[in-house]
């Protein structure tokens, strides 16, 4: 049976609530999960989240952000193949592939690149 946007928000909560602390903004969460804004907000606050108000998102934006994964250097071939197709993916606004894109990257870079390991 297909997941609605609704379920797929309750179903990754902790992972809703912590990019909606790390910057992202309600009406771009709330478009990838194909749920209204008033819906989502109405979610963050019954799970105690602090919606943030116009000027603090203002003032959120306007602070310098760290690179993201494809701004970082990187000599592996696969490193570069997924942040390559990162990047195509948030091109034609497929979310999906571009988390996919972001996990397999972070798995990589956790198992083929501690030290010692080449």
């Amino acid at each position: 049976m297909p997941r609605t946007g609704r379920d797929h928000v309750l179903a990754t909560r902790t992972s809703v609530i912590d990019r909606y602390r790390q910057g992202e903004t309600l009406k771009a969460l709330a478009a990838e999960y194909r749920v209204s804004d008033a819906w989502l907000k109405k979610q963050l606050t019954r799970w105690e989240v602090p919606v943030r108000d116009v000027r603090a998102a203002r003032i959120l934006r306007a602070q310098p952000k760290e690179p993201s994964m494809d701004e970082q250097p990187t000599t592996c071939q696969t490193c570069d193949d997924l942040v390559a197709a990162e990047r195509s993916a948030r091109t034609t606004h497929d979310h999906s592939r571009a988390t996919d894109a972001r996990v397999l990257l972070r798995r990589h870079m956790d198992t083929d690149h501690r030290p010692g390991r080449q």
